[in-house]
């Protein structure tokens, strides 16, 4: 388990190094030094909504459920508190899907910009899922999460990021890589192409796809399986954001995902190609 922890841990400081690096290295082709990131507004803008989301129970799983999520998000100077894409509506250039939680921008160098957060991460209640039945329970814990955007153009982007359980509780690490195309489709309608890959390290992959073999036939009668770190998963999405108004906005996205390598593999992996659907409204200062 610990290689696989460093491996997916030197595989996040590579992918940041090529980033700094592609930097850097344009800087010097033209003889230019980007100007300094300004300073953020002392003040503090914020946004409250909600999403209705349909999507697979769990991830592999063949049951969908429906469910209404907060949109919040709070910005005060550099810092951004948020959760269910809020941070992402203030324009902070943050992930809605990972980068809930107390964010902030750590370096700003040209097209290149790093984020740091932290956030809590609910973990998963077994009990919840027939399958899961009988299976140990992913305990709730606390990630510390590294963010990398390179801006190719003012439309295309490049976004990695490196998520870590920093308390201990079996959550492991996850390396996240996407790819985002933005072009506005009319004034105050915007439309993004996403794609993606995904990794993630034995401790992760073992908490949420694994069987163990106290539990195999004894708590559930699934047989023992131990997937060892990887490919976690890719997807394709679109988001679409259009202001209604200068205050409110109405968000909505789809997204179509693939289980990859010992994540697919897994039996708890009935549906490894599924979606998801969400719709939302918020209103932002």
């Amino acid at each position: 388990m610990k290689s696989s922890t460093h491996t997916l841990f030197r595989a996040g400081l590579g992918t940041l190094g090529l980033a700094l690096s592609a930097t850097v290295c344009s800087q010097e082709a033209t003889g230019a030094v980007a100007p300094a990131a300004a300073q953020p507004s002392p003040g503090f803008s914020w946004v409250l909504g909600g999403t209705l989301e349909n999507s697979a129970s769990y991830s592999g799983g063949s049951d969908r459920s429906t469910g209404l999520r907060p949109v919040i998000g709070l910005a005060v100077g550099r810092y951004t508190l948020s959760t269910g894409g809020g941070g992402a509506l203030l324009d902070r250039d943050l992930d809605a899907r990972d980068a809930s939680g107390l964010s902030t921008r750590l370096f700003q160098g040209g097209n290149l910009r790093l984020t740091g957060s932290l956030r809590i991460d609910g973990g998963r209640k077994n009990s919840e899922e027939p399958l899961l039945r009988g299976l140990p329970d992913v305990r709730r814990t606390l990630r510390v999460r590294l963010g990398l955007v390179y801006d190719v153009n003012s439309q295309f982007s490049l976004r990695s990021s490196w998520s870590q359980d920093v308390l201990g509780r079996q959550g492991g690490a996850t390396l996240n890589n996407t790819a985002r195309y933005e072009f506005t489709l009319a004034p105050g309608t915007e439309l993004a192409l996403v794609a993606g890959a995904h990794l993630a390290n034995t401790t992760y992959l073992r908490s949420y796809f694994g069987v163990p073999g106290s539990a195999a036939g004894v708590t559930t009668a699934l047989p023992q399986f131990a997937p060892s770190g990887g490919m976690h998963s890719t997807e394709v999405g679109l988001d679409l954001r259009h202001n209604l108004h200068h205050h409110w906005v109405l968000l909505g996205g789809v997204r179509y995902s693939q289980l990859r390598g010992d994540a697919r593999r897994s039996p708890l992996a009935i549906k490894p190609d599924n979606y998801s659907v969400s719709i939302g409204l918020a209103y932002r200062r």
